[in-house]
């Protein structure tokens, strides 16, 4: 499907390596901004959805979308000018590895790369670039939002469980707590399929929030967490 169409906007993904997942999506829906925050970065937009969902449930914020493929940029780009959240909406051609803003962000987000000994594919580069950590490190991810964040700014990251704990040591050597933990699972029982985690550099002594996100329910049928969160954005419901 090279357009996918929600409720309020339409997202082309002919060019982009990366396609809209189900999981990114929850995650886009599900993540909450602190109160007064104004800016936010996307680290690695893809076709831009996330940023665009973002625009549509917060209006006062504005986002940075950066995105290291060209043609991507170009997808993204179009979509977020098509959109009726443009004037907030910037996407740009970057590398995180490299990116230093004059900004402080109050949110960065990101559906990061995290693959690492896959397979990978001989004749597409942009694909292992969007899904593979070999351009885009753990520990270089952690050290860029430590850059980019303001300094009581959230980052928020969307990884298999696994991968979350790697990810995890680069945050705590920087001064980062994990403050909210979302699991998101197929069905009740099933394991996890990706965690939703929020980083902060807060000293004050805090418990976890753990929440939990299912897709379907015991008969198959959308469960009740998800529909509350993708009903504003799917056309289904």
């Amino acid at each position: 499907m090279s357009v996918f169409k929600f409720k309020q906007f339409s997202v082309e993904q002919k060019f982009s390596p990366a396609k809209i997942t189900t999981d990114a999506t929850v995650f886009a829906s599900a993540l909450q901004l602190q109160l007064n925050a104004k800016n936010a970065l996307e680290v690695g937009t893809g076709t831009g959805v996330l940023s665009l969902m973002l625009a549509q449930r917060f209006p006062e914020i504005k986002i940075d979308a950066l995105e290291i493929n060209p043609e991507a940029f170009k997808e993204a780009d179009r979509n977020f000018k098509y959109s009726k959240w443009n004037e907030r909406l910037k996407v740009i051609l970057g590398d995180f590895n490299q990116f230093n803003s004059e900004i402080e962000y109050d949110m960065i987000f990101s559906n990061p790369p995290f693959f690492k000994d896959n397979l990978q594919s001989e004749i597409n580069q942009g694909k292992n670039t969007a899904y593979h950590t070999n351009h885009l490190s753990f520990e270089a991810l952690a050290n860029g939002i430590n850059l980019n964040l303001a300094k009581n700014g959230e980052a928020h990251i969307m990884l298999p469980y696994y991968e979350m704990s790697l990810f995890e040591k680069e945050m705590t050597s920087l001064g980062f707590k994990t403050i909210k933990s979302t699991e998101l699972r197929h069905q009740a029982e099933s394991k996890i399929i990706r965690l939703f985690n929020v980083f902060n550099r807060k000293e004050e002594k805090q418990n976890m929030e753990r929440h939990k996100i299912i897709v379907r329910n015991e008969n198959n049928d959308f469960h009740s967490s998800y529909i509350n969160l993708m009903k504003d954005f799917l056309t289904i419901f």
